[in-house]
């Protein structure tokens, strides 16, 4: 089973596989069109800017610097050319 866990702060993790809400659907992007907020205990996403009809949600993942490299395709300009920070 896929986890979809996002990690809000040092000591709390929001998992996204128990129960589901569509948030496993985002993709990662270095140029993410959303971002995160916490509001009451929960992580809610947010548009950056205007999204067209069909486009696709992405986030950046942010992955630490110490965890396993994940490359990075997503083709925007500003690439880093992977889903951990640099």
């Amino acid at each position: 089973m896929p986890r979809y866990v996002i990690r809000v702060s040092e000591d709390w993790f929001v998992d996204g596989s128990i129960g589901g809400c569509g948030a496993e659907r985002i993709n990662h992007s270095c140029d993410p069109n959303l971002r995160m907020r916490e509001v009451a205990h929960r992580a809610v996403f947010v548009s950056r800017r205007w999204i067209r009809e069909g486009e696709e949600l992405t986030w950046d993942y942010r992955f630490r610097r110490t965890a396993p490299r994940r490359p990075c395709h997503c083709g925007s300009a500003h690439c880093r050319g992977s889903m951990n920070l640099k």
